[in-house]
């Protein structure tokens, strides 16, 4: 059979519409198409001056990423590679033991796959900010932003300055400041999630950059964990340029108590139905700003989960209670064994990439898997 140049053309366009959309469509129950890479960077606002340093507002940040093949030459990431320098490790010590962890059997341990400064893989990719929990890290989502990563996406996650457990910053250390956690303070984390979406552009804008030219600038999204939930919500209400969201085990905040705007965006609320932190009052407002939202939205409440179900504290105190291990009765009652986290993890992250497919990247199979409960044993589920 004999094509002409023009049937020749078409049929390549075709097949390369076909491979595009493959690409896209990647089962989310499965991790995904990429290796994935991992870079700290610091971050610099300088339109605005911090109130914990009284200096220009600095971000540490971690970045996930797709990484090319044949990148397995670079090392495989520590957990100890996150602190930084041996100043950073010192006082990694002594948050991880405040959390009940050694950091030493925690370093030996720490599951993680991503090859540390591995070269981007050619393509463009969605932009995703994650936001910590108060007193958290960075990096307390590895298995969450890893397996976004390895789906397409580019996740950069800071250190809130002041509100981590500790900042490692290129000219001193700050630990965690109450007041990070106060009234006039609580902009900064929307604030710095606007910072990172602007300042991510610009770089990817630039000649220079490692991952110039390789955003896709309509398509960003922000994943939070309690604080950090309070943070994905909150920058939908000073930032347009954010398309959906998944804040998890929200705190009791303005935006979830029934006084600010509703969420506008499409949104996957994530709580655990037995969350001591939040208690029941924390999931309540979190449903009520699940229910007055205006956009596609999505609930998933696990049951017998609680705060840290859904963070790396699975490999820093196995009996960390709040939705790690088993919780022990009160005045001789019954013990509570909460949910398997690393399950419940795992179903996390399937709907966490069906939703960002969905809603960033407009992919068809992704809107029916998030459309459905496919873990009833596990979660109640709502869709409206």
């Amino acid at each position: 059979m004999i094509f002409s140049k023009q049937s020749f053309l078409i049929l390549v366009f075709v097949w390369c519409l076909a491979e595009q959309r493959a690409a896209s469509a990647a089962d989310p129950r499965q991790w995904g198409p990429y290796g994935v890479g991992v870079r700290t960077e610091v971050f610099v606002d300088e339109d605005r001056v911090c109130a914990i340093t009284d200096k220009p507002r600095t971000l540490v940040t971690e970045i996930w990423y797709p990484i090319a093949k044949d990148s397995d030459e670079q090392p495989l990431n520590k957990f100890e590679d996150f602190w930084q320098r041996p100043e950073g490790v010192g006082m990694g010590k002594v948050a991880i033991g405040a959390f009940g962890g050694d950091f030493d059997k925690v370093n030996e341990s720490f599951k993680n796959v991503a090859r540390r400064n591995a070269p981007l893989d050619d393509g463009t990719f969605p932009l995703l900010v994650f936001s910590h929990g108060n007193g958290g890290f960075r990096h307390q989502n590895t298995y969450q932003t890893e397996y976004l990563a390895s789906h397409g996406y580019i996740v950069v996650a800071p250190d809130h300055t002041g509100n981590a457990a500790v900042t490692i910053l290129p000219d001193q250390i700050v630990l965690y400041n109450r007041k990070s956690r106060s009234e006039e303070r609580r902009d900064d984390r929307p604030e710095d999630v606007a910072f990172l979406i602007s300042h991510a552009q610009k770089l990817a804008a630039s000649k220079d950059h490692w991952f110039s030219g390789q955003l896709v600038a309509e398509q960003i999204g922000v994943l939070g964990h309690s604080f950090g939930g309070y943070t994905a919500s909150r920058a939908t209400e000073i930032d347009t340029r954010i398309k959906a969201i998944i804040p998890m085990t929200l705190a009791g905040t303005l935006s979830t108590s029934g006084d600010g705007p509703p969420c506008k965006v499409p949104m996957l609320v994530i709580l655990g139905d037995t969350d001591r932190t939040v208690g029941q009052r924390g999931n309540d407002a979190s449903t009520a700003y699940f229910e007055k939202a205006t956009g596609p939205k999505y609930l998933l409440n696990f049951k017998n989960a609680g705060h840290f179900t859904f963070t790396e504290m699975t490999q820093i105190n196995t009996n960390f209670g709040d939705g790690i291990g088993i919780e022990k009765g009160k005045d001789g009652g019954d013990d509570f064994t909460f949910s398997d986290a690393l399950e419940d993890q795992r179903i996390t992250n399937e709907y966490s990439v069906a939703f960002f497919d969905a809603f960033l990247k407009d992919d068809a199979a992704a809107r029916k898997f998030i459309d459905e409960n496919h873990y009833a044993d596990e979660l109640s589920y709502r869709k409206e």
